[in-house]
């Protein structure tokens, strides 16, 4: 077996993957549809949107395989970004590169495979589309344009999703290893430490600019009654489907975090409180699309959102208070029926150095939310 040879760019290319941030997110649909796609196209078991790391290759889309990673250097990938061309392997048997791969003499038992290198917008190879098959078979020159074509989709959806001025700035400050601790590793988004860090940045570019900001406080409704009727696995299987929904539905500016053990919070630079509102209810419909199934019960999936928003003039001195109005905001939602979003009314943000006009009590909301809102602090049901 020949194990995949590393580039003599090595080092830049793994910092251009890097600075992409996308252990950040979590697996993305739109990169479904392409792998999607591919198997109905090609008719092949299996296909998958690879990212190859120092040590490891992992599946940013992967449809037919249970594993969501390997080792590089088995990896046909790690061949592949290599190629100017897709590389194509009719039958693994008969390439002395490959023919005693444990990935062919074992699960998954590979004959075929085509990859077709994926480049950022730095014009570095992260990865590949692949398509493989447990036959060994021949690709036409008309399906071999088709396999390009689709690796371009695949590469416009990762130059569509790159990350803000703020969050490429927060990645450059940070080395691999404190990034990593910003990072929630079961569901791969940020983790509270860093989407707060995120918004702090965001209103502080808001300020200088005079852009609006808003944020989304979502919870994931009853997962506490679901952990208490299933495995722990099934109530971090929900945490993820819930993740990968509520990404589907932000735009590629966007950044979420974990913020509790079932809340995230989502930043949305340049939004107002109408824009966020129409975001909110996105989500929430994404989320209650979801469909996950455990034994012969379906789970529902639902989100109760928060919205709270720092208008044209917005300082950076009471970001406690935004994000404590979309919490309040999120309590309501639960409160009046989950599955639902409710927003804030906009708080009366200063300029550093300028005097704040502190609310009493709830005096800045109407007075029936205000109302509300005092009897759900003063009795909140954790479900």
């Amino acid at each position: 077996m020949l194990a995949a040879p590393i580039p003599p760019n090595e080092s830049t290319r793994l910092e251009s993957l890097r600075r992409m941030l996308l252990s950040s997110r979590p697996s993305d649909a739109s990169l479904d549809r392409v792998t999607r796609a591919a198997r109905r196209i090609f008719g092949t078991p299996i296909a998958l949107v690879s990212l190859v790391d120092q040590d490891r290759l992992w599946f940013k889309s992967c449809i037919g395989l249970n594993m969501r990673e390997t080792l590089r250097g088995i990896s046909f990938c790690g061949h592949a970004i290599l190629e100017s061309e897709p590389l194509i392997i009719e039958d693994t048997l008969c390439d002395s590169r490959f023919a005693d791969n444990p990935l062919v003499t074992g699960e998954p038992r590979i004959r075929f495979y085509a990859g077709r290198a994926l480049r950022n917008s730095e014009n570095f190879p992260i990865g590949a589309l692949c398509i493989m098959d447990r036959e060994p078979r021949r690709l036409s020159q008309e399906e071999r344009r088709t396999l390009d074509d689709l690796g371009q989709w695949a590469e416009a959806l990762f130059a569509s999703t790159e990350l803000t001025e703020v969050q490429r700035s927060l990645s450059a400050e940070l080395d691999e290893a404190k990034r990593d601790s910003m990072i929630d590793r079961r569901l791969q988004i940020w983790n509270r430490c860093a989407i707060v860090d995120i918004l702090d940045r965001e209103a502080q570019r808001a300020l200088r600019h005079h852009d609006a900001l808003s944020v989304l406080m979502v919870d994931v409704d009853s997962l506490g009654t679901i952990d208490g009727r299933h495995e722990r696995s099934t109530a971090d299987a929900v945490l993820k489907e819930v993740a990968r929904a509520i990404h589907g539905a932000l735009r590629p500016y966007d950044a979420m975090g974990r913020y509790g053990a079932s809340e995230f919070l989502v930043v949305l630079p340049d939004t107002d409180r109408s824009a966020a509102a129409a975001i909110a209810e996105r989500l929430r419909k994404r989320v209650e699309a979801c469909n996950l199934t455990v034994g012969v019960d379906r789970l529902a999936c639902t989100v109760s959102t928060g919205v709270a928003s720092m208008e044209h003039n917005a300082g950076t001195s009471r970001l406690d208070a935004l994000v404590a109005a979309a919490e309040d905001a999120m309590l309501l939602s639960k409160r009046t029926g989950v599955n639902a979003a409710h927003g804030d009314k906009d708080l009366a943000f200063v300029r550093p150095g300028e005097t704040a006009l502190e609310p009493s009590g709830y005096d800045w909301l109407s007075p029936m939310v205000a109302s509300q809102l005092a009897r759900l602090r003063a009795h909140v049901v954790d479900d």
